[in-house]
């Protein structure tokens, strides 16, 4: 689908480094008759050689861990910034033109049938694997298979949508998808498709419970990398960086300034992340810090602060099913008891109030969609109506240790809930172990703060995609949320192949799942990153990950 929105977008500029050629003064030639062996000669003089162009490399600084290289198995932006560099999508979004739109990338062309079933995409020639094999139609339908089979990552996108055999390959650069029922979003949920070698994923199989394809090449993905993307893993110390090296032979091709070596950082420390900006140690650092730090390097005039309009969503979604927050009328409690006005104006600055799951400015929000607001009198009815007692209700809220301004909501929303006599345990820690905790309702914490970002362009992504049970077990989806009457709303707007009643069903999604408080929604925040001047051609879209993907960055010294 189509983003028409318009967004900031800074020019990419090339810098062209000239190689600086000495003259060669010339040898001086042997005479015509050749002297005696031990008799001198005029020696040559050697021509300088050209200067080799020095190497450009580029430091990232990121506060959450790569978790994984697994392009099945890929959900949070860390994971996304190391598989969007080493392998290519199907399709890719635009971002040369700053959109959101699917574009070619692996498929330079498609046709969709009349009835939306079936999908058939043309594979571009010439594309090489790391191992120099090429890409054909046949390493399309492994991925997507393998997705299928090891139900991790983003394949809730296509199970229910694609079954195993579903996919045909007529001949090595021609590849069909046969959907079991019209998909609307099916073309920009290619974008999280990424194409792996499969050769050289059979050839490193190892014991496993699938079959004749026993692990599916688990093992081996965990620590190596199979794809044709513009980078190489050099090396991976898990907890404190990963570096990536150009891949010479990558089909785009190189230009002057472009990146030929990423070490990305891990650094958890709001300081030292400052630090290493300032110092030029870094080039770039995350968007997680507080907005006061942003406004400090801004400042510095070898710094760009980049603020760009957003479709992200921050909100704390409510574990539904855990006690005692699967008594709706003490989510509802939460959410009128939360002062959203002081969230967004002094802890989010330059952010607009959230108005249900999907961000005010995505294609498909729901304009009348219900928003909760800072009510103490609702609150206390409906906290009367739970059935509890003040002092009697004890909650966990979690928060990712590398984003200080989460703290800060935490301590706003434990101030409020003592008006009702609910203690707040506020708990900064690792994003892994946010991640793992997802994987279960018993481990899953009451609150959660969770920034979610679009994975494709698509009001999907914010509500089939956090609240249809197929999700469980995600970080997107720790409320937990089960709702028969949206989950058919749901199913139903995937398969409608009409654009405004497609819409119009996901809407009324919206409308139903803000009713059963599953979430404080609190802001759409403006996204913020910095970087020093040298780096050129930065662009955001809005999309998860896709910011980063170094092949698009220019360095001028």
């Amino acid at each position: 689908m189509k983003d028409s929105r318009q967004w900031l977008v800074l020019p990419s500029l090339i810098v062209v480094l000239s190689l600086l050629l000495a003259a060669c003064a010339p040898s001086t030639p042997a005479p015509a008759e050749a002297p005696a062996a031990e008799e001198a000669t005029q020696p040559a003089e050697e021509a300088p050689a050209a200067e080799e162009p020095q190497e450009v490399v580029f430091t990232y600084v990121e506060g959450q861990v790569v978790s994984t290289i697994d392009p099945a198995k890929h959900v949070d932006e860390s994971s996304l910034h190391a598989v969007i560099n080493l392998y290519d999508p199907l399709v890719r979004p635009k971002l040369e033109e700053n959109s959101m739109e699917p574009g070619p990338w692996v498929a330079e062309s498609w046709t969709v049938s009349d009835d939306g079933l079936t999908y058939t995409f043309k594979i571009r020639q010439g594309i090489k694997f790391h191992d120099g094999s090429e890409l054909t139609a046949e390493d399309v339908q492994f991925s997507m298979e393998r997705m299928l089979a090891l139900k991790k990552g983003f394949s809730w996108l296509w199970n229910g949508v694609l079954e195993p055999g579903s996919i045909e390959v007529p001949d090595d650069y021609t590849v069909v998808f046969h959907l079991k029922q019209p998909y609307a979003p099916f073309l920009a949920t290619l974008i999280q498709l990424f194409i792996v070698n499969k050769d050289l994923v059979m050839a490193n199989l190892q014991p496993g419970d699938f079959g004749e394809m026993q692990d599916y090449g688990q093992a081996f993905l965990e620590e190596n990398e199979a794809g044709s993307g513009p980078y190489v893993k050099e090396a991976w110390e898990r907890g404190s960086k990963f570096v990536f090296r150009r891949f010479p032979d990558y089909w785009k091709g190189w230009e002057p300034g472009q990146i030929d070596k990423v070490n990305y950082l891990i650094v958890t420390e709001e300081a030292t992340k400052k630090t290493l900006l300032q110092s030029g140690e870094a080039d770039m650092v995350d968007q997680w810090m507080t907005v006061e730090s942003y406004e400090e390097l801004a400042k510095n005039p070898d710094i760009t602060v980049q603020v760009d309009p957003s479709v992200q969503l921050f909100h704390l979604p409510m574990n539904t099913q855990k006690a005692p927050t699967d008594n709706i009328h003490l989510r509802k409690a939460i959410a009128y008891a939360f002062d959203y006005e002081t969230a967004v104006k002094e802890i989010i600055p330059g952010s607009v109030q959230a108005a249900g799951p999907v961000p005010v400015r995505a294609w498909g929000h729901a304009d009348d969609v219900f928003v909760y607001y800072q009510d103490m009198e609702e609150a206390k009815k409906h906290f009367e109506a739970s059935g509890f007692k003040p002092g009697e209700v004890e909650l966990d809220y979690w928060f990712p240790a590398s984003v200080p301004m989460e703290r800060k909501i935490g301590l706003l929303l434990a101030s409020n809930l003592q008006e009702l006599g609910i203690k707040l345990n506020i708990n900064p820690v690792q994003w892994a172990n946010i991640t793992e905790a997802a994987t279960s309702v018993e481990t899953s914490p009451h609150l959660t703060g969770i920034f979610d970002t679009l994975k494709y362009p698509h009001p999907d992504s914010h509500t089939y995609g956090m609240y249809h049970p197929s999700c469980w077990g995600s970080y997107r989806c720790l409320s937990w949320y089960d709702n028969p009457e949206v989950t058919a709303l749901l199913e139903k707007a995937r398969a409608t192949v009409d654009p405004e009643e497609q819409i119009e069903l996901y809407k009324e999604a919206q409308r139903k799942i803000v009713m059963d408080a599953p979430s404080i929604y609190i802001a759409n925040p403006a996204h913020r990153i910095a970087y020093r001047n040298r780096v050129k051609g930065y662009t955001y879209v809005g999309l998860l990950g896709w910011d980063l993907s170094f092949y698009t960055l220019r360095i001028e010294d």
